[in-house]
């Protein structure tokens, strides 16, 4: 009979990732040229600006450098299955994944419910390290095949 070993814990402290940028910046550069090109009143062209720009700033401190109080900066996958969420502001908190998480070569999206908030940690391939990156790849898979996988009658789960 063979023993099934707990996983290790597995951190997760994203740097700041070029594909994140890139995108925060072609959104809201978009949403700019737009807003530069719609037939209103100068003064709401002018306003309209202000707030992409804010919504640009916002999306900037809270997911690529999180410096928001409630931006997550670190996620510890515990080997129990819960995760201690590390908020920028220094608060931690034990959250659970959900299986709305999203997972795939170049991206994972965390979907962790803390309580009733719930809270989306984008991580691209880039702002992790190859290695840990591809861990949390396979374990995240088998944890939402898990989670997932219909469960059979009379397994005393239902």
């Amino acid at each position: 009979m063979t023993t099934r070993l707990a996983p290790r814990p597995l951190a997760i402290r994203p740097r700041p990732s070029r594909r994140l940028a890139a995108l925060l910046a072609l959104v809201h550069g978009g949403g700019l040229l737009i807003v530069l090109t719609l037939p209103i009143p100068w003064p709401a062209r002018a306003a309209l600006p202000a707030l992409v720009l804010v919504g640009l700033a916002h999306s900037a401190l809270a997911h690529l450098w999180p410096r928001l109080p409630w931006a997550v900066r670190e996620a510890l996958w515990q080997p129990d299955g819960t995760w201690l969420v590390t908020f920028a502001s220094g608060r931690q908190r034990e959250a659970r994944l959900a299986p709305e998480t999203f997972v795939s070569v170049g991206l994972v999206v965390l979907d962790l419910r803390c309580g009733r908030l719930r809270r989306r940690f984008a991580l691209f391939a880039d702002g992790l390290d190859r290695e840990q990156h591809r861990r949390l790849r396979a374990r995240l898979r088998a944890e939402l095949d898990r989670s997932r996988a219909p469960r059979e009658p009379g397994d005393g789960s239902g």
